[in-house]
C-alpha cells in the first residue's frame, strides 16, 4: 500500500509521541477530530499501525541488556516456528527476529545479572542445542531508538537513549504502570486507573513522574512494513583504530540519517549495530556504503541481514 502525505504525517507525529491526544494530533495536522479518527482507525484496521508502546530505560528498572545471534542447522519451518515461540515466550527475552544472511535468529535479553544470562543460555542450549551451528553473545551498554525520518521531512525527530549504569528508581505501582504502557500506551487513563484500582489523578501524576525521571523515554508505534513496501535491515559494524571522538561523530551521523531507526553500542565481536527501514536491500546497501566511505578510516567492514520476522520490543514480559 502506498501511503499518502497525510497518512505519512499522522504516522510521523505518532512515532514522535504515540500518546498524543486526538485533539493535539488534529490541531498539528489541520484536520478535524472526526477526520483524524477516521484515518487512525483505517491505519489500524488495515494493520499498518500494529501497536502503540512506551520505550523504557531498562537501566532505571534494574536491568542490563544483551543480544544473542544464532546460526541454525537442520531446521525446517516447523522447528523454526517452535524455536520462535519458545524465545518469544521466554521471560527474560523482549525482542526476537528471524533473518536472512549470516545469522538466522537474533534476540535481545534483559536481565539483572550474569547468572541470569547463563541460566537463559543453558535453557536454550539444553532444548535446541543440536539445531544451533554457531552463536554470539554480546553486551549492550546503551542503545538509541529514533523516530522514523523517512516518513516525512515536515517534522523533527526524537532520539531516545536507553541504558547506562544500572540504577533502579521504581516501585511496585511504577512497574505495573510501565507494563500497561508498554503494551498499549494509548489506553485511556480512566481504564488504567480502574485496572490498577487507583485514582485517575494519581495515574496521571505517576506517568508524568516516569517521564520526568526519563524512565519512560518516549512513546512510539509499531508498523507493518510489509504492508507499506518497506524492509527491515540490520548491519553489524566492525571498527578499528578509532577514538571516542570519532566514534561519537559516527554515531551522530547515523542517528540523523532518515532511514536509521536504532543504533546499538556493542561490547563483543563487533562495535556497533544499525537498524534501518528501507525500500529494498539495494537502498540499504547504498546507505551502508555511504556511511562506510564517510568513515572509512575507522570502519573496517560490516555484515548485513534482512529481518524476515519480528516480535517486540515487549518490555511487559521482562519486568
Amino acid at each position: 500500500m502506498e501511503l499518502n502525505h497525510k497518512d505519512r504525517k499522522i504516522l510521523a507525529l505518532l512515532d514522535q509521541n504515540s500518546r498524543a491526544s486526538v485533539s493535539e494530533l488534529a490541531r498539528n495536522l489541520k484536520l478535524s477530530k472526526d477526520g483524524l479518527n477516521y484515518r487512525l482507525k483505517k491505519l489500524q484496521n488495515e494493520n499498518i499501525v500494529t501497536r502503540y508502546f512506551a520505550e523504557v530505560d531498562i537501566s532505571k528498572i534494574g536491568l542490563i541488556a544483551g543480544k544473542v545471534t544464532l546460526q541454525f542447522q537442520n531446521v525446517d519451518k516447523e522447528k523454526e516456528d517452535e524455536i520462535f515461540e519458545f524465545l518469544k515466550n521466554y521471560p527474560k527475552i523482549g525482542w526476537v527476529v528471524f533473518c536472512s544472511g549470516r545469522w538466522d535468529c537474533i534476540f535481545a535479553f534483559y536481565v539483572r545479572d550474569n547468572y541470569e544470562i547463563q541460566e537463559m543460555i543453558n535453557s536454550i542450549v539444553e532444548k535446541y542445542g543440536k539445531y544451533i551451528l554457531a552463536k554470539e553473545i554480546v553486551s549492550i551498554p546503551e542503545y538509541y531508538i529514533v523516530s522514523r525520518g523517512w516518513l516525512t521531512k515536515d517534522f523533527g525527530r526524537v532520539i531516545s537513549k536507553i541504558g547506562g549504569k544500572v540504577n533502579p528508581i521504581v516501585d511496585e505501582l511504577d512497574i505495573k504502570l510501565i507494563k500497561i504502557l508498554t503494551q498499549n500506551c494509548r489506553k485511556p487513563i480512566i481504564k488504567i486507573a480502574r485496572e490498577l484500582n487507583k485514582s485517575s489523578s494519581l495515574i496521571i501524576q505517576r506517568i508524568k513522574s516516569l517521564e520526568k525521571k526519563e524512565i519512560i523515554r518516549n512513546y512510539y508505534i509499531g508498523l507493518n512494513l510489509e504492508k507499506i513496501g518497506k524492509e527491515f535491515c540490520k548491519s553489524f559494524i566492525f571498527l578499528h583504530n578509532y577514538t571516542k571522538a570519532e566514534y561519537e561523530k559516527l554515531m551522530k551521523y547515523c542517528l540523523h540519517h532518515p532511514n536509521v531507526t536504532a543504533l546499538t553500542n556493542i561490547v563483543g565481536s563487533w562495535e556497533m549495530e544499525l537498524e534501518m527501514e528501507v525500500s529494498n536491500f539495494d537502498e540499504f546497501h547504498k546507505i551502508m556504503n555511504e556511511i562506510k566511505n564517510q568513515f572509512k578510516h575507522i570502519i573496517r567492514s560490516y555484515e548485513a541481514i534482512v529481518i524476515t520476522r519480528e516480535y517486540g520490543r515487549d518490555y511487559s514480559t521482562i519486568i
